[in-house]
């Protein structure tokens, strides 16, 4: 018999087995080599894939030469979040509760490095506390900040609050630069202790103030992309056009579907359309669901400048007023994008399912399309509603294929929520901007049942791709979300009481399973919003991982992203597997091998890619919020404490503007912070303002250059939140 199986086991596998399952904690290279029975000529090969994950955090390598598994030595990788007054969090990769890091533990690291870290055991202390051992990735190096003189020297205070201290800087060849300027620092040294950080300018942004200086401020802060590179527009001049994708019709593997009726129901604003729908009735029990992807794979070839290019960004960012597309608009907007009436390259899933939302078979295959109606959810909301009869829409067959999407839809969204899923739809900004990016109005935005339909079929089409691949042991990057700590529940059961959620007093234990309910059982009080987001607080983030560990806010034990490859890098790495299992005879041992050894590290590049985008795109809601609320100082709004602080309440107001009122605000008493009840008291008043409470403000500061806004309590709303 062939021993098969041991050929395909690659080398990471079998480092990580071997030091998961020894006596001894950590082992040096020599005891590795020779444990693993390999070659002395082998060494290099063994040295260079330890080196691989070191970088990737897997592997740690300890002061006296010795290899470990972070897990096994007590120590944790992952990202730091750093602080003005000079401590620091790691956000660490496998676990949800962050680390405190002290400033003298911080060695030479800063905010954005990935690191690794051994957790210091402390009698007597609740928060985990660590130190830093080694840096596997500097995060920024580049700064945004405003330039300030003192005697002859220059320095540069970060706009960044996340980042100590001010950098001493270098002025060559700046000589027209003042103070007060916003410039570009390049940090060549972090400051330790009293030593502060070093670096130069190597970029003159502007007088603060102007349009254009803001823009580049917020560019160069979020290190967000420009315009992609030279070789990458050469290689996508160097595509076939549309002209060419009927010719792939008798392409190996690859279905012809365009006569098959579908559909694409997007934003009215989109202009890169991922995904159609097709769906049809095989029977009275049975639904046949075509979900139809965009086959991005096709073009983005794996190593070309494109793909690295494609790598390097992670995921497409959304701001408020422009995209940054991770694809050139060539390929996004235009040759990728399914446009009504135009012949698409696509990866299709054909899925039947039963009445009961039971999947029955399922086909997986590349294909040729043909979308034949381009549909909006505002338009289909409108017939949902009945509010289009008589259109050309409505005497279309299309109709019958929405009532059907709507009938199978309710029947897969009852499933997840009986299985356990979570419903945590928070309702979103809906920021309107003129031609001149300056917002004129915000509302709530929530999903209605267009998209929650759209939702449905791309949740369980992920599933299935998933599972797929699962099942048959090929390499996956799946899309992963880890069951909450312990300690972040009592919290959170500890806060809800304090609202005086009645659900969560039933409770005396909360646990996972638990969730589900308390969410039920609070829909439609005044407080919705706010328990969901405590219970979303409460909760890891989802990560991209080689290794399928379910994901919890779904209640899905296998989970995978792939319905949307122009727009995010992990969705396109699943369709080049997925398309080399159906069309190539399946991976051979070699490729799988390979694979596994990649997976890893674009899971790391993915998921801070991910987080990246979505600090910019917050940070951009908010500094188009504030800009709104520059235009309504003196108004006053009634909202909801979704915060309290020792310095200051939180307020979110009911079209999601979010601002704060100081405790310097509170002039009629002094205001003490109880942190058992996390409410601020009165001294003399006992006037007492705490979560949930509905308090009436007045808008007296807003500051678009941070983002934030200032209010304080509308002085005839007689009692502030609530009185005692």
């Amino acid at each position: 018999m062939k021993r098969r199986r041991n050929v395909a086991i690659p080398l990471r596998a079998k480092i990580e087995e071997l030091l998961k399952g020894h006596k001894q904690k950590a082992l040096t290279l020599p005891q590795i080599l020779s444990a693993l029975e390999m070659q002395k000529h082998d060494k290099n090969i063994l040295a260079d894939e330890m080196k691989k994950m070191q970088q990737e955090g897997v592997l740690v390598k300890t002061g006296s030469g010795r290899y470990g598994l972070p897990e096994r030595l007590g120590y944790l990788t992952g990202v730091l979040q750093g602080n003005r007054r000079g401590f620091a969090f790691l956000r660490p990769d496998l676990q949800d509760e962050d680390i405190f890091i002290s400033a003298g533990n911080l060695k030479d690291a800063a905010h954005g490095d990935r690191v690794v870290v051994r957790l210091d055991q402390k009698r007597g202390r609740r928060r985990r506390e660590g130190t830093v051992m080694g840096i596997l990735k500097r995060g920024q190096r580049r700064l945004v900040g405003t330039l300030r003189r003192e005697g002859k020297k220059y320095y540069v205070l970060p706009d960044d609050e996340r980042f100590p201290g001010d950098v001493q800087v270098t002025l060559k060849n700046m000589k027209h630069i003042k103070s007060g300027d916003k410039v570009v620092v390049e940090v060549d040294e972090w400051g330790r202790g009293r030593k502060p950080s070093r670096g130069k300018v190597v970029e003159h942004i502007g007088t603060p103030g102007s349009i254009q200086t803001e823009r580049l401020t917020f560019k160069h802060r979020y290190e967000l992309p420009g315009e992609h590179p030279p070789e990458v527009t050469k290689e996508v001049e160097a595509l076939p056009g549309e002209k060419d994708i009927s010719k792939l019709a008798g392409e190996q593997g690859r279905r012809d579907l365009r006569e098959l009726k579908m559909v694409t129901i997007d934003d009215e604003t989109a202009r890169d359309f991922d995904d159609a729908v097709s769906l049809e009735s095989i029977d009275k029990e049975k639904y046949r669901l075509g979900v139809h992807i965009a086959d991005v794979s096709h073009y983005v070839r794996e190593g070309k400048p494109l793909d690295r290019e494609a790598l390097k960004r992670g995921t497409s960012i959304y701001l408020v007023d422009r995209v940054i597309h991770m694809l050139p608009p060539a390929l996004s907007e235009h040759l990728c994008s399914l446009q009504a009436g135009k012949d698409r390259l696509a990866v299709s899933v054909i899925m039947d399912i039963n009445s009961q939302g039971e999947l029955t078979e399922a086909q997986l295959f590349p294909s040729i399309i043909k979308v034949n109606e381009r549909l909006t959810y505002q338009q289909v909301e409108a017939y949902f509603a009945g509010e289009n009869k008589g259109s050309d829409f409505e005497e279309s067959a299309t109709p019958v294929m929405l009532d059907l999407m709507e009938k199978l839809a309710d029947v897969l969204r009852k499933r997840r929520l009986e299985r356990g899923t979570l419903d945590l739809d928070l309702p979103e900004a809906k920021i309107e901007v003129d031609e001149d990016g300056v917002p004129i109005s915000i509302s709530k935005r929530t999903m209605g049942r267009s998209e929650s339909l759209i939702e449905e079929f791309m949740i369980y089409c992920n599933e299935t791709v998933a599972e797929y691949l699962n099942d048959r042991d090929i390499p996956c990057l799946y899309r992963v979300h880890a069951v909450p700590l312990e300690e972040k529940l009592i919290t959170l059961r500890e806060t809800l009481t304090l609202m005086n959620v009645n659900a969560a007093k039933k409770i005396k234990v909360l646990k996972p399973k638990h969730l589900k309910d308390l969410l039920e059982q609070t829909r439609g009080e005044p407080t919705e919003r706010l328990v969901r987001y405590l219970v979303l607080r409460s909760l890891p983030q989802a990560h991209y991982s080689a290794r399928n560990e379910g994901h919890f806010g779904l209640a899905s034990g296998c989970y995978c992203h792939f319905t949307s490859p122009i727009r995010r890098y992990p969705d396109l790495v699943v369709h080049r597997v997925l398309k080399q299992q159906v069309t190539g005879g399946g991976l051979s041992g070699e490729k799988k091998k390979r694979l596994e050894s990649r997976l890893p590290g674009i899971a790391v590049q993915s998921s801070e890619r991910e987080r990246a985008a979505i600090d910019a795109e917050r940070a951009s809601i908010d500094m188009k919020k504030a800009q709104y609320m520059e235009q309504k100082l003196g108004e006053e709004y009634t909202g909801i404490i979704n915060g309290v602080a020792n310095f200051g309440i939180f307020v979110e107001l009911d079209n999601t503007v979010e601002g704060m009122i100081p405790v310097s605000e509170l002039g009629d008493d002094y205001y003490v912070y109880n942190e058992k009840s996390a409410s601020l008291v009165g001294e003399r008043t006992r006037k007492t303002y705490r979560l949930g409470d509905t308090i009436r403000i007045q808008v007296v500061r807003a500051s678009r250059e941070e983002g934030r806004i200032t209010f304080a309590p509308a002085q005839q709303f007689e009692g502030g939140a609530a009185s005692k």
